[in-house]
């Protein structure tokens, strides 16, 4: 390839650098710069006022975005001081929690006493109430065993007047020993 391009360059008439016509050479440095300096003659104001246009846009972002962090930043700290201390709280809850716990134990001890005094008092009221309904039986039983006994004896010895008498005396004794 290099001897293809140094063969090509032998048949130039104006060197080994500058292929073809040097006129075409200048014509197109000359067009080149007139295009050029056109460009930044009359697109280079509009650029330019593009680019500050830009830079004015970023910086009055830029500034928006920093009073708005600024005004955020702000709003936690005041968030913050609004916000009460976590020490100070957590020791309020405990000492809150503790307080009606101990509430809470003397309720359940005094329900507990007053339960089982009501209990007592049931059992005591059972009590004798199955003390009175034994005796009942057992002076029904006696008086049915005294009866039968009696009844027999005096039937051979007694009549019926003095035997009933006989046996309700006995009763009221017997109602009055218990």
């Amino acid at each position: 390839m290099l001897l293809t391009f140094l063969a090509s360059e032998a048949h130039h008439e104006n060197g080994y650098h500058l292929p073809g016509d040097l006129n075409e050479v200048y014509i197109g440095t000359v067009a080149f710069i007139i295009v050029t300096a056109l460009l930044v003659k009359l697109a280079g104001p509009a650029i330019a006022k593009g680019f500050t246009a830009r830079s004015r846009a970023i910086e009055a972002e830029l500034a928006e975005a920093k009073a708005t962090r600024e005004s955020a930043e702000g709003q936690l700290t005041e968030s913050s001081a609004d916000l009460p201390n976590v020490d100070d709280e957590a020791e309020r809850i405990l000492a809150e929690a503790t307080e009606t716990a101990a509430r809470l134990k003397s309720d359940m001890i005094a329900q507990a006493n007053t339960d089982a005094e009501e209990l007592r008092s049931r059992g005591n009221a059972e009590v004798e109430n199955y003390r009175r309904q034994a005796v009942a039986d057992l002076t029904n039983e006696i008086s049915d065993l005294t009866r039968g006994a009696t009844e027999a004896l005096v039937d051979e010895t007694l009549d019926q007047s003095v035997q009933a008498d006989l046996i309700d005396g006995y009763i009221n004794q017997l109602e009055q020993a218990v």
